[in-house]
């Protein structure tokens, strides 16, 4: 190899070291990003039918042996005395109140020492619906209704636009008379309110004096039957309270046949319908 070729390979060691030498290496990778926490999503609130929420308030209420159907054996605490009695769901219905629903619940007993002058219990609740049970929005509770033990039966009416009642039909039958009175459960301001009561039905058909054949000649004249039947007019459906109707039907005494038409408004101050004596009587006017 000549001198010229040797020095020609050394320039070009020489040159290949110092690029070697002036190169950059690679940057590194960078690090992966730490994985983001997965979110995980609010569990939904579990469906609880009303049914459910009816039967975990009676639960509560009245035991474990409350059921919504059929009736279940417990006790009525009256005037400090424990009577066993038997409950039974009287009325229930869920009612639309405004932009929201309630919930109307009417328990009934029957106590099993009632003699023919005592009355039967009931309760009356409006519950609302809260997350996943019924709360207490109002109640009346340990009324006296009816007579033998019989509370007689309820009947949830609609009184108003929104606005949601009972009616209790309840009795005393004896000598031959039927006395049957039909009372009014309201919400008030301040709660459920007994807002009066009436007749529902008043007859004397069967009465012990006119029975037999020595009954005084007159006895027919003073037999009577009427009926008091209990409506609302819903001519104006938007408004809060509607006007309570009572249609007087029959024949009263002396054969004389009868239909009379009676209006009532609810009075604001006093939550009441001022109820004439002469639709509470049990007789002939």
């Amino acid at each position: 190899m000549s001198p010229q070729h040797m020095k020609t390979l050394a320039a070009l060691a020489i040159a290949s070291a110092a690029a070697l030498a002036g190169c950059t290496p690679a940057s590194e990778p960078a690090a992966p990003a730490a994985p983001v926490a997965a979110q995980t999503p609010a569990a939904p609130v579990a469906h609880v039918s009303r049914t459910a929420r009816l039967q975990a308030f009676l639960t509560e209420r009245y035991g474990k042996a409350a059921k919504l159907d059929g009736q279940w054996r417990g006790s009525w605490n009256q005037d400090g005395d424990t009577r066993p009695t038997d409950w039974r769901v009287c009325a229930e219905q869920p009612v639309v109140t405004g932009d929201s629903w309630q919930q109307l619940l009417a328990v009934c007993g029957w106590p099993l020492d009632g003699a023919h002058p005592d009355p039967g219990a009931i309760d009356f609740f409006v519950l609302r619906p809260e997350a996943d049970r019924f709360a207490v929005a109002a109640e009346l509770t340990g009324q006296n209704f009816g007579s033998q033990g019989q509370p007689g039966t309820v009947q949830i009416i609609r009184a108003g636009s929104d606005f949601y009642g009972f009616r209790i039909e309840h009795g005393w039958f004896g000598q031959g008379y039927s006395l049957i009175t039909q009372t009014l459960v309201l919400p008030g301001p301040n709660g459920l309110v007994e807002a009066g009561g009436v007749r529902s039905h008043i007859d004397n058909s069967s009465a012990y004096d006119c029975d037999d054949a020595d009954a005084e000649p007159d006895c027919q004249a003073r037999l009577f039957n009427l009926d008091f039947a209990l409506t609302f007019d819903t001519r104006d459906p938007a408004a809060r309270r509607w006007p309570l109707v009572i249609e007087e039907t029959g024949m009263s005494c002396g054969r004389t046949p009868v239909r009379r038409e009676h209006r009532f408004t609810l009075d604001a101050k006093t939550w009441t319908y001022a109820f004439p004596d002469a639709l509470n009587r049990e007789g002939c006017e």
